[in-house]
């Protein structure tokens, strides 16, 4: 605004300086260089204004950052009890108990969930966009605490594990595999610095990422970055679940790990994740189906609720909201 008005008063000086040189019937020489003199006077006039401008817009910068790392720095940090219980494992199960959870007072997302994975089964949760399979599995972590009822790993409440040991033995895989600046070598070992090369190399080859890795010309010591990476989408997953395989996790939660690749991808990928979930506890969030088809069991969610329950025969014979989903998908 201020520049416009700068350029609009050059103008009028122009404009009405070079009128009265060519009508006063002086020296138009003068009055030119009058002119000249007042285009220069006229601009550093607005000099003083634009430069208080300018400094105001990066107070007000400064002071919106201010605001945003004062917030960052007050947030509450994680409850973790000063005398947390331990864990070494899973020896019996991991339970939700009648969870009620909402990220706002005022909106609960998810309303009664019960369900429960024993020990060496898996559990797959399926269901609409927006019906709460992710955030249910939020709540194992403990990225945060329910409203009511519990969640518990071998009948204790996660609010009363020690924060540490109950992260040391979960192990999640992401839609978004997520490389960091740095070696192969470094990106596997990242969860289990202390790792030897032969166990890396022998998660890597159950991840079926190993001769891809061996391939390239300094094989594990490659630089990646997650921006500009060597790796395909899929490939990049398959990094994720060695990087898994190797912290040899108690619990698996995998979420939706084979819903951005390509067929031929899809099917490394299951062999990958048949190994890491072999033996372990899981819970597998899925939208294609035929990856969760030999779950022990299904837990279909709708709207925050569990609307239906069992295993893929079962389900299919009861002709619900499964069996629509699995016919829906297998007719495309």
């Amino acid at each position: 605004m201020l520049q416009g008005m700068s350029l609009i008063n050059t103008a009028v000086v122009i404009f009405f300086g070079g009128w009265l040189a060519l009508h006063s019937g002086g020296n138009r020489v003068v009055a030119l260089g009058l002119i000249v003199v007042f285009v220069q006077y006229s601009s550093q006039f607005y000099q003083p204004i634009t430069q208080i401008s300018s400094q105001y817009n990066m107070l007000q910068l400064a002071m919106t950052g201010a605001k945003r790392i004062n917030s960052l720095l007050t947030q509450q940090s994680e409850i973790s009890p000063k005398d947390g219980k331990k864990i070494t494992g899973i020896k019996h199960d991991v339970a939700f108990n009648n969870v009620h959870f909402g990220y706002n007072q005022d909106h609960e997302i998810l309303h009664g969930i019960s369900m429960k994975a024993t020990k060496g089964k898996m559990v797959a949760l399926v269901g609409p966009t927006g019906s709460g399979k992710t955030t249910t599995i939020n709540l194992l972590n403990r990225f945060y605490d329910v409203d009511s009822g519990s969640v518990t790993f071998d009948g204790t409440d996660v609010r009363k594990l020690d924060l540490a040991s109950l992260r040391k033995q979960v192990g999640v895989v992401l839609q978004e595999a997520v490389l960091f600046s740095g070696t192969i070598r470094d990106n596997i070992k990242f969860g289990r610095p202390a790792a030897s090369d032969d166990e890396m190399i022998d998660a890597a080859k159950q991840a079926n990422i190993h001769d891809y890795i061996m391939s390239l010309p300094d094989g594990y010591d490659t630089k990646i970055d997650n921006d500009n990476s060597i790796f395909s989408t899929g490939q990049k997953q398959l990094v994720s679940i060695d990087r898994t395989i190797l912290t040899n996790p108690s619990l698996l939660v995998l979420d939706e790990a084979t819903s951005n690749v390509d067929t031929v991808t899809e099917q490394k990928l299951q062999k990958a994740m048949d190994n890491v979930i072999d033996g372990r506890t899981s819970f597998v969030i899925a939208h294609r189906l035929k990856t969760i088809l030999n779950a022990d069991e299904i837990v279909v969610l709708k709207d925050g609720k569990i609307i239906e329950r069992g295993n893929h025969a079962e389900l299919l014979k009861n002709n619900g909201f499964y069996a629509q989903l699995y016919r829906d998908q297998f007719s495309i």
